[in-house]
């Protein structure tokens, strides 16, 4: 594999980033880490309780793919805006990265763009409550099949499943992929994400997912195992060809060949926010795919990645991940 071009496919969000107490999340009955699914009602309530935010474009899959072409890797997003300015704010803010926007509709939806309120605590753990909106009718109707080549990775969000006509959809273009003979990525995006389509999961990655992305909680609800249990590389190995597992401080674990090697986190990192730690480590993880990198300078260049998106505010890198090299 050389120069392989990155299609990430998952909700078109803008993210509301705003620094927090951990005595609100408690007001607000939400739990701390967690990605909470809100209504437009909610959304604002919980909106008017801030004092202090930044709006910046984001969604899980498309911040791996803005994080790829930092790197100097080609890369395009596939999703749903509405028609409004937070529609128009995440198609520029792409178009000024050079990423092909690819619209699951032939014009913007007269509608909400979905948007996710990120709030950070003290410690630069995220909660996130996220209103879908437009993102929800993300179709294949107006995809162009032929846009999925032999030197495509494709690169799914686990939050689609959040929406049975993403989810329809998801599995749809799987299919096409799969039938092409396309490597593909999923990330399962969040424990709670996991626990509500724990089963369709399975299913999902066990026909079609070549690489798996995930965290140490999703992984464990993921299997049904405990969480002070080892993972048996075999059971892994049986599901998805290679899983990677991120420990946060602890580093992260690739899962391949019915066997696991460990790679160490870095040290004294100034943390300020981890949204989109996830998402960077599967852009560095996959830019070193492109470049025929071992699996472990994949997955080091993931923590790299991951690493540098900690220590700044937001989830889409500030300066070019080319340094990282």
């Amino acid at each position: 594999m050389s120069d392989l071009k990155l299609i990430s496919i998952g909700n078109a969000i803008v993210d509301i980033l705003s620094p927090v107490e951990d005595t609100l999340l408690r007001s607000l009955d939400l739990i701390k880490g967690s990605m909470t699914l809100v209504n437009d009602d909610q959304f604002n309530k919980i909106f008017l309780k801030l004092d202090n935010y930044q709006i910046k474009s984001g969604g899980s899959a498309a911040n791996t793919a803005v994080g790829y072409k930092s790197f100097g890797g080609k890369a395009s997003f596939f999703g749903t805006v509405g028609e409004d300015d937070f529609g128009d704010s995440f198609k520029k803010d792409l178009e000024k990265l050079e990423i092909n926007f690819l619209s699951s509709q032939v014009e913007s939806l007269d509608g909400k763009t979905s948007k996710s309120l990120i709030l950070v605590s003290k410690d630069g753990e995220r909660t996130m409550c996220t209103y879908l909106g437009a993102s929800t009718f993300l179709s294949i109707k107006h995809f162009d099949p032929s846009l999925f080549t032999v030197d495509n990775i494709i690169y799914l969000e686990g939050y689609l499943f959040d929406s049975s006509e993403t989810k329809a959809s998801m599995i749809e273009l799987c299919k096409i992929a799969k039938n092409k003979g396309l490597t593909i990525c999923l990330s399962l995006s969040d424990s709670f994400c996991v626990e509500r389509h724990r089963d369709d999961f399975l299913v999902l990655i066990k026909n079609y997912i070549d690489i798996l992305f995930s965290n140490n909680y999703e992984i464990y609800m993921l299997l049904n195992e405990a969480e002070n249990n080892d993972l048996n590389p075999e059971v892994v190995n049986s599901l998805v060809h290679t899983a990677l597992v991120t420990y946060g401080s602890k580093g992260s674990k690739v899962f391949q060949n019915n066997s696991v090697f460990h790679v160490p986190s870095k040290n004294n990192l100034d943390i300020i926010d981890t949204t989109g730690a996830g998402d960077l480590f599967a852009s560095g993880f996959l830019f070193g795919i492109s470049k025929n990198l071992s699996m472990y300078d994949c997955a080091k260049l993931g923590t790299e990645s991951a690493s540098y998106i900690i220590q700044q505010y937001g989830a889409r890198p500030n300066s070019t991940l080319t340094k990282l090299l």
